[in-house]
């Protein structure tokens, strides 16, 4: 951006890619959060080992076998076949309770389902949850977004930039608010694991929106039961390469001093946050602008 120097967009690109990564590996080796509190590595399969090689680190394997394969083949995307593969997996290893998770309920959402929130609710989204995420909204849904969009489409992707970015959010998140959703943003490392899967046109967007609001007027809650047939590995070697793709784009970071930038941000990204590394990231680059400090 025009106030945010190039090795800093690289930082951020890098620590966000790298946090996809670590969150991958920890997916396919059964350690995350949500797989400690179920005390499974596959949460939702029936078979956890074979032998003493837990199913995770197995299906991890060929998953990651798979996508090296065919992460170029235009014909059979490695993505699409991952979640063919594992949605195959959960059906045929699920457990038994799973598939009757699944029914049709069709249904529209609410306006509102929860209520208009109080003068409360808005108070401590804006302290706990607006204001601490705002940093790394900057760098990563916007600045890293943006840049990466660029590298990707040139001048295709003159249309995205940092306005359209942000008001596209805002959009986004006042329909969620309206149904009750979730917050959510734009991302580079999304953006990297679309186009690295095979993405290409805005028409993987419109199929993979529609496949989403399908199951949500289809099956309402129950289409969490589908969502549960894909095991966590191949969620994991989705987020594993997702991340690497993202981490490449510091390949044109040859100065050293920009380099240095681009570390110190990783760095400070895995001991606090992303927020933390973004900003501190733009106060040394500037400082590193002064010829008598060097690195």
């Amino acid at each position: 951006g025009k106030y945010v120097p190039k090795p800093v967009v690289r930082g951020v690109q890098l620590s966000t890619g790298t946090l996809l990564m670590a969150e991958g590996v920890r997916f396919i080796i059964g350690t995350s959060r949500f797989q400690v509190l179920k005390n499974a590595a596959e949460p939702y399969l029936s078979l956890q080992a074979f032998g003493p090689i837990p199913i995770g680190i197995i299906i991890g394997f060929v998953g990651g076998l798979v996508t090296l394969l065919f992460l170029n083949n235009r014909k059979f995307p490695a993505g699409l076949l991952l979640i063919i593969g594992g949605t195959l997996i959960g059906v045929l290893l699920g457990k038994t309770g799973i598939l009757k998770q699944v029914s049709l309920s069709v249904g529209f959402p609410k306006v509102l389902p929860f209520g208009f929130p109080t003068s409360a609710d808005f108070s401590y989204a804006l302290l706990i949850l607006v204001l601490p995420q705002i940093p790394m909204t900057i760098g990563n849904a916007v600045i890293a977004n943006v840049d990466l969009s660029r590298e990707y489409f040139g001048e295709h992707s003159k249309k995205v930039t940092y306005g359209a970015s942000c008001i596209s959010m805002s959009l986004a998140n006042f329909l969620s608010f309206l149904l009750g959703g979730m917050p959510l943003c734009h991302g580079a490392g999304g953006l990297a694991a679309h186009y690295r899967f095979g993405a290409r046109t805005p028409g993987s967007n419109i199929i993979i929106g529609s496949f989403f609001v399908a199951l949500a007027i289809l099956f309402g809650k129950h289409a969490l039961g589908i969502v549960y047939l894909i095991p966590m590995s191949v969620l994991g070697i989705l987020l594993l390469f997702a991340g690497s793709q993202l981490g490449l784009t510091i390949l044109d970071v040859e100065d050293r001093k920009d380099l240095f930038v681009v570390l110190m941000i990783l760095g400070i990204t895995l001991a606090t946050n992303l927020a933390a590394g973004f900003i501190a990231g733009i106060l040394v680059a500037y400082m590193l602008r002064y010829e008598k400090l060097s690195v």
